[in-house]
């Protein structure tokens, strides 16, 4: 497994410097910084986006956007699919969208401030909580929760990542 990230440290700084309320960020060490950049990228990589890892796309169609003939075999495919370890850059881009980027340096953010998606859908379910006289009941049916669901601590993130994901009606199936 390669345990890297999205993105240069040094530009994680730079967005951070310039984010109001970057608290979380500011109060972590480096080594807890690079642990939630790392698994903000797990979970951007988790994710079922349109298009093919740019190393699948290069051996499944020629310089001017056609279909390979013959399209290449299974084991071309898997390999060409290994040989990109993150789903980014797709299609004919050469490097990952700052979109991307961004939406890792938001989960980033939401967990170093300890934010834990399994908690926030767990706490979906109590529509009312009380001490003494003092009570407090939420109706959540108009909050959007798909990122939520889709294990995506950050909603700005989701709102960067949405764009480039696939209709999820869309199936992908892969022979191996």
């Amino acid at each position: 497994m390669d345990y890297t990230f999205y993105g240069e440290y040094t530009d994680a700084e730079t967005y951070f410097s310039n984010r109001l309320h970057a608290t979380a960020w500011e109060y972590a060490t480096r080594s807890e910084r690079e642990k939630a950049l790392i698994e903000a990228t797990q979970i951007v990589d988790s994710l079922n986006y349109k298009g093919w890892k740019g190393t699948v796309y290069d051996i499944l169609f020629d310089d001017n956007g056609k279909p390979v003939t013959p399209p290449p075999s299974s084991e071309e495919l898997k390999a060409a699919y290994d040989a990109q370890v993150r789903e980014f850059p797709r299609n004919t881009d050469t490097t990952v969208p700052d979109n991307i980027l961004m939406a890792v340096w938001e989960i980033t953010y939401q967990l170093l401030d300890g934010v834990d998606v399994d908690l926030e859908l767990e706490n979906l379910d109590v529509t009312s909580q009380g001490i003494a006289s003092v009570r407090t009941t939420y109706d959540r049916r108009h909050v959007s929760i798909e990122h939520l669901y889709n294990g995506v601590p950050s909603l700005k993130a989701w709102r960067f990542l949405y764009p480039y994901l696939r209709d999820v009606k869309h199936i992908k199936i892969s022979r191996v």
